[in-house]
């Protein structure tokens, strides 16, 4: 079984699955012109990978903070000198991009998205894409009217690690998926402590949609499981958002799954195991091990992969697929949000609604 899973590792860092591809705007489009609505931390991290695919051009950032504009330009030379905006209407009117990636706070986001499709723009939208399943069916639903990418930013799509797995359960050669367990620990509480990411109204929820939202979204999508019932205990630690979570879930292929977010933690650490009928596959803390039904063991060395901000650019020039688009943010947010209100009622379990 392991002789056959490393001779497909070459094809891991070039599976793509096609879910959504866009026309080009114009026919002899070569740039594409990007606006950063949010010029926070993550902003210019983002920003760097820009910088690193030729057919991105940025044109304007948007943050009513202008201390942010101030740091984004002093640590990316790429955006000095470009015009600044407090708000996304203004730079919508005067700079008319070809695409919009935000970064801000979490309830914010779907006003901005509508706000950017209306326009005319693609979006990328830093996770989570929004904060309740009834936003995340008008996002995608405004996508579909305008005929533009809508893509959320989950960067663990273009991991190889990840898409190897993805491709041996997508080929049936790990067989079906029996269960699945996460642990993420990192120190959220102390790390974000006195910012809107503790505060309710700005972020919409804690630690299971914010960092915890990788991991939702990751397990979903490398196993095409969809929840049917879940059943979770959440703590705040005093706060207005959920810090620790802990929950059951049952998918509706009867495979089962145990999700820990431990925002309360001492430092990073993630673990994730995918317990298939052929093979068990575990992640951790980003080196991957696979195991199979004659306890052959291979410690998978994989590199490649790209970016979000690659794939987003790429994507709307028709070069591929968009591999993370908007429905991935929406079976994010259908699991939380049943998460919350099985927690809200002390652990009974909830049914994970479309």
């Amino acid at each position: 079984m392991l002789s056959a899973v490393l001779a497909l590792a070459s094809e891991a860092v070039t599976f793509a699955r096609l879910q959504l591809r866009a026309e080009p705007d114009r026919r002899f489009m070569e740039k594409v012109r990007v606006a950063m609505v949010g010029c926070g931390g993550f902003q210019r991290y983002r920003v760097g990978n820009l910088d690193q695919v030729r057919e991105a051009e940025i044109v304007a950032l948007v943050d009513p903070e202008p201390k942010q504009i101030e740091l984004m330009q002093e640590q990316r030379a790429s955006t000095r000198g470009l015009p600044t905006f407090a708000e996304l209407d203004e730079m919508l009117a005067t700079v008319k991009p070809d695409a919009i990636m935000i970064a801000t706070p979490h309830t914010q986001h779907v006003g901005q998205i509508l706000t950017g499709l209306e326009a005319g723009c693609h979006v990328c939208c830093e996770k989570p894409l929004v904060t309740t399943v009834e936003d995340a069916h008008k996002v995608i639903k405004k996508r579909d009217e305008v005929g533009k990418i809508g893509m959320v930013s989950y960067q663990r799509h273009f991991q190889a690690e990840f898409r190897y797995i993805k491709k041996l359960i997508d080929d049936g050669t790990a067989g079906a998926v029996q269960y699945i367990q996460v642990l993420q620990t990192q120190e959220w509480l102390r790390a974000v402590k006195g910012t809107w990411r503790q505060v309710h109204a700005l972020s919409g929820g804690g630690q299971l949609n914010d960092s915890g939202s990788h991991v939702l979204d990751i397990v979903l999508w490398v196993t095409g499981q969809s929840p049917k019932v879940v059943s979770a205990f959440c703590d705040n630690k005093g706060t207005e958002v959920d810090i620790n979570s802990s929950l059951s879930v049952v998918f509706q292929s009867g495979a089962m799954g145990s999700i820990a977010i431990v925002g309360d933690g001492m430092g990073w650490h993630e673990d994730i195991t995918f317990m298939c009928e052929n093979m068990g596959f575990f992640v951790r803390d980003g080196k991957l091990t696979i195991v199979d039904r004659d306890r052959n063991k291979l410690a998978a060395s994989l590199t490649g992969g790209t970016t979000p901000d690659q794939n987003f650019i790429h994507s709307i020039l028709g070069k591929v697929a968009c591999e993370s688009p908007f429905e991935c943010g929406l079976e994010v947010i259908r699991l939380t949000e049943a998460a919350w209100k099985s927690a809200d009622l002390g652990g009974n379990a909830v049914p994970v609604l479309s």
